[in-house]
């Protein structure tokens, strides 16, 4: 056995396009607080949630941006919590908004930690052969924004030492500062965007057949892994297809309950999410009885 991120890139691939799937198309509360819970757990274990830290501001407003939000714009439902002047406020859209929250809440989590284990020889592994051009979008699109924070991070440092700070002064003087430091972060990002492309196109990316600088073998641990996932990723589409993990809202919120077909989804659902845990925790143990 391996650790996770020793796996092949098209596991490790398979696990998180399974994971946002699944955090997506299984809308019940308990489904998606098992998989937060577990989500976490595996950013705790590997850096005890140092790497989620920084995203967690963006991770509890967006949340609560989305919760507050559907009960505002949405009056479908009987069960009337409470009046905002002529806006009912019901149960059934506050519900299926905390749901929503949770969805995003969860995916975000596990891009964060996709962004940390799929690394971009990784990305340009699995996609520079077939599609170059799509592989190099996909890997520019998921680092942009922590590469933008830490570029606003490092200008913000040089602006502060040449007495411009965006938490000092008036409103006006802090906005302008602001925009200054807006302006030095889009020319910095457009001039290295430019060297960029030159670059490619010197050495020629996408005319022709591209090697990888770090080559992967499928091996028997690899081929296990992908297996696993993927009878556990059918036996989910299989139960969702039948209308289990699902918590209907609309026209009329279903009685909340949790038969026993679904308790076995819920335990499918646990074994697929908490994939990374039980590799490193099986990993654990047999280092554990060798040593």
């Amino acid at each position: 056995m391996r650790r996770f991120t020793d796996f092949h890139p098209i596991v490790t691939f398979l696990y998180y396009a399974g994971a946002v799937a699944l955090f997506a198309a299984l809308l019940h509360p308990v489904f998606l607080v098992a998989g937060l819970i577990i989500v976490l757990a595996i950013h705790f274990f590997y850096d005890r949630c140092r790497g989620l830290q920084r995203w967690f501001f963006l991770m509890l407003t967006t949340g609560l941006f989305i919760f507050i939000l559907n009960p505002v714009f949405n009056e479908r439902g009987r069960h009337v919590l409470f009046m905002l002047g002529d806006h009912r406020v019901t149960l059934e859209a506050a519900v299926y908004g905390g749901m929503s929250a949770l969805s995003i809440i969860g995916v975000i989590a596990v891009f964060v930690s996709y962004n940390e284990v799929m690394t971009p020889n990784k990305l340009l592994f699995l996609f520079a052969k077939l599609l170059p051009r799509f592989a190099v979008l996909l890997m520019l699109t998921l680092r942009f924004i922590p590469l933008m924070r830490k570029r606003l991070e490092e200008i913000g440092d040089v602006q502060v030492s040449k007495g411009l700070s965006v938490h000092e002064g008036t409103l006006k003087e802090r906005a302008r500062n602001g925009m200054n430091y807006i302006q030095v972060l889009l020319t910095f990002s457009l001039e290295e965007a430019i060297q960029t492309a030159e670059s490619m196109k010197a050495r020629g990316y996408g005319e022709g057949v591209r090697s990888s600088y770090e080559h992967f073998v499928f091996k028997r641990p690899d081929f296990a892994a992908a297996l696993y996932l993927l009878l556990l990723l059918a036996v989910l589409v299989y139960g969702r297809i039948q209308g289990f993990g699902w918590l209907a809202i609309s026209p009329v919120m279903e009685t909340f309950s949790f038969p026993q077909n679904e308790a076995v989804l819920l335990i499918i659902h646990c074994l697929f999410i908490g994939f990374p845990l039980i590799v490193e925790t099986g990993e654990y143990i047999r280092w554990r009885i060798l040593n």
